[in-house]
């Protein structure tokens, strides 16, 4: 866990196979109801959004409201004063409080804060320190949960964990999970990819990541991949060559994201990621080459950009399965945070 005085949950290296695992099996628990609790009861969960969201803020106040708690939402701007983040700053312009302030005047009121902060793309360096997570961790005086940051989607990450559990009941040594690139109208963040990529490898899965060259995750990343793999006695595996990554997968996961050339070239990363690479698409037609897999998505997705219809409606598309998740595990998060 987190050397911090305070136990967040903001990054999965924080937290050991052996904890993750422990936080999963309450969530089954939970999702079968051999486990009902009321951790929550008299506290409140405060929810800042710094970014859009569906699955993540429906699915921690249904999680709270289950547990006996209440949620407090923040989304600076919208209903609430537009946030500073930058230390030093001088606030003369459109910038009414300072973040700096604000977590900690939550910090009083809740028991606990998520916080959803996507990456901007521009500034490489702050999006790889995850310094807007880390300053809001660095304020608080409760917990924090990472509701999606520049680099880390933990919550995601167990759910897709959780799900495939469920999918290989026994264990899933010898499967093979590919998370393959996909195009995309926008430049996305790579917190989702990373994420997947760290609880797969710590499931004793196979890996393959499939992606064109200029769509390769952060060398650090894949080594750290890699390294896991090994020791959970699993394969990791980096393919260019789509077709030939999905044959013989078991599950397969289909994600964009833009490569680090979003910062230095952003003109180029919008040619190669919706022009050169656009039959990455996910079609029946390559799902055909895998071992009967399953597909999944984390959502929001693309129809026929990301993924073919065909693919989503097939009875193999474990994707709602996946969302339905969320809700379990954020239930056994806040459960671990407050027990």
């Amino acid at each position: 866990m987190s050397s911090n005085k305070l136990t967040h949950f903001t990054s999965l290296s924080d937290w050991s196979n052996a904890d993750l695992n422990a936080i999963i099996d309450t969530a089954i628990r939970l999702k079968s109801g051999n486990l009902i609790s009321q951790a929550g009861k008299g506290k409140v969960l405060g929810l800042v959004f710094f970014n859009p969201s569906l699955r993540t803020k429906i699915s921690f106040e249904v999680a709270a409201a289950h547990l006996g708690a209440t949620t407090a939402l923040v989304q600076p701007g919208q209903g609430s004063w537009t946030l500073e983040t930058e230390p030093g700053a001088i606030m003369d312009g459109n910038k009414t409080e300072h973040v700096k302030e604000a977590i900690q005047v939550l910090s009083q009121y809740c028991d606990a804060i998520g916080v959803r902060a996507f990456s901007g793309l521009q500034d490489r360096d702050a999006d790889f320190a995850d310094v807007l997570l880390n300053r809001i961790r660095e304020y608080a005086t409760v917990p924090v949960i990472n509701l999606e940051s520049a680099m880390e989607h933990p919550c995601q990450g167990l759910a897709d964990w959780m799900t495939i559990k469920e999918l290989f009941p026994g264990e899933a040594k010898g499967k093979k999970l590919v998370l393959t690139w996909a195009p995309h109208p926008n430049a996305l963040p790579v917190a989702v990819p990373n994420s997947v990529l760290d609880v797969a490898s710590r499931s004793g899965i196979d890996v393959t990541l499939a992606c064109p060259p200029e769509m390769l995750l952060h060398a650090e990343t894949l080594e750290r991949v890699k390294t896991m793999c090994v020791s959970n006695g699993s394969r990791f595996v980096v393919d260019h060559d789509q077709h030939r990554a999905l044959q013989a997968a078991d599950v397969v996961y289909a994600k964009s994201w833009a490569g680090e050339i979003v910062y230095t070239d952003p003109d180029k990363a919008k040619s190669l990621r919706w022009e050169t690479y656009r039959d990455w698409t996910l079609t029946s037609e390559k799902m055909a080459l895998t071992n009967d897999a399953k597909f999944m998505h984390c959502l929001p997705v693309r129809r026929n950009v990301v993924v073919s219809d065909e693919v989503l409606d097939s009875p193999n598309a474990v994707h709602i399965q996946e969302a339905g998740n969320r809700l379990h595990v954020q239930k056994a998060i806040l459960m671990k945070l407050w027990e």
